[in-house]
């Protein structure tokens, strides 16, 4: 009887075993890789976001999930994002894409059974369209006599975003804008009779495009009063001497009083520079001027840069932006990769300040106003170019100008794709 017992244990020992087996083994047979789906995707500039939704984990914990990535459509040279964070629903921003190019992606989930993976989508990034500008007023060919005020507007859209207007006359920077319209009101009193042109030039922070147009300046006529003159009594031809006749000519782009008297060594007129006013000079040779140097005497002094003690000639009156911004850039610091430097370092050549010369050292283009000693040039050798704070918030021009030349008064040449380039516009 005892031995029937532990053979009735026994059976019962052996079933229920048995039974939990087939149970584990149904279990793990069950499971199965995870379903994933891939999800919609958001785009914005160069970034997108890439979503991802784990619908079932297929009975298993999941190790790892994220997206293959890449420009094959069927993926066979595709990147793995790995996902960090945990969830159901996951995503992943992508930066640095290139307009114009289609990418591919795939969500994926992995577990102990296996890898799901959802379905491969696809995004094209829209290439930049550069902005579009439109001096809306005044006409092209527009006529002005001297004393007008004329009042430009220009107005820019883009497919993103227009990031600054710059408005020049004759190359000389008027008005700069950080928005999608500009307005501005331009004093003919002090300048000289021609033909003036007008370029408005936008851009998104990446592209840039312009619109020219003429603007003509007249003389104002001059009011003659006629005096009647007392007869005199005829001389004898003894009497008669010779007389000089007197070819001086006077300037018409300013007041006569104010206008640098006429000098046959330095025959040419600048234009009216501000509150730096307007010099004679003649073309020597590579692009080079000479100034009068009664002006030269009389305006342009030397100056120490604090910071990088070094002596430099600006416009008397430019001095004390000169001496603000540097001080800024002699105390002060960035943040970079955080890190803390001094703005100092990020200095590494100046170029300028008083350069008389034309524009790009072309003799057909206007003066810069280097001329006048109101400008200077900061890391010359590669900042003759546009720099995108968006994509190089690091720049050392563009942190200098931030933290030192703007608030001391400057603009930035960047507008125009001339980063190194910083000048005052009084």
């Amino acid at each position: 009887m005892q031995y029937i017992s532990k053979r009735i244990i026994i059976s019962v020992t052996i079933a229920v075993t048995a039974v939990a087996l087939l149970l584990v083994l149904k279990f793990a047979y069950a499971s199965s890789p995870p379903l994933v789906e891939t999800g919609d995707f958001t785009l914005n500039r160069d970034k997108a976001t890439l979503m991802g939704t784990i619908i079932d984990s297929g009975g298993q914990d999941i190790r790892q999930y994220g997206f293959l990535w890449g420009t094959s459509p069927d993926l066979q040279e595709a990147e793995t994002l790995i996902v960090p964070a945990s969830a159901e629903g996951f995503g992943m921003e992508i930066s640095n894409l290139a307009e114009g190019t289609t990418y591919y992606y795939q969500a994926f989930a992995v577990n102990s059974k296996g890898t799901g993976f959802g379905e491969i989508k696809s995004l094209t990034v829209p290439e930049n369209q550069a902005p579009v500008v439109e001096i809306t007023s005044p006409a092209d060919g527009t006529a002005v006599t001297q004393g007008e005020t004329v009042a430009f507007a220009v107005t820019a859209r883009d497919d993103q975003q227009v990031t600054s207007i710059v408005l020049e006359i004759d190359g000389s920077v008027h008005q700069e804008v950080q928005k999608a319209s500009l307005e501005y009101q331009w004093d003919t009193s002090e300048v000289k009779p021609g033909t003036y042109e007008v370029k408005a030039i936008a851009t998104d922070g990446q592209k840039i495009t312009a619109q020219t147009i003429k603007v003509e300046v007249k003389a104002k006529p001059v009011k003659t009063e006629i005096k009647a003159k007392p007869v005199q009594p005829a001389k004898a031809a003894s009497e008669v001497t010779s007389t000089a006749v007197n070819t001086e000519t006077v300037s018409r782009g300013a007041s006569a009083q104010f206008a640098p008297a006429y000098n046959s060594s330095y025959p040419k007129l600048s234009k009216v520079n501000g509150y730096f006013g307007q010099f004679r000079y003649r073309d020597t040779y590579g692009g080079r001027i000479e100034i009068d140097p009664q002006w030269v005497k009389e305006n342009i002094v030397t100056i120490t840069l604090p910071g990088v003690n070094r002596q430099v000639q600006v416009h008397k009156d430019a001095a004390p932006a000169f001496i603000k911004a540097f001080t800024y850039i002699q105390n002060g610091t960035a943040v970079i990769n955080g890190k803390t430097v001094p703005l100092l370092s990020l200095v590494k050549t100046i170029d300028g300040t008083w350069v008389p010369r034309h524009i790009g050292w072309n003799i057909n283009r206007n003066l810069s106003n280097h001329s006048w000693g109101t400008a200077i040039d900061i890391n010359a050798s590669d900042h003759y170019r546009y720099v995108n704070p968006a994509k190089e918030p690091y720049d050392p021009n563009y942190i200098l100008w931030e933290k030192a030349f703007k608030p001391a008064g400057f603009s930035w040449g960047n507008s125009y794709g001339d980063a190194m380039h910083y000048e005052l516009l009084w």
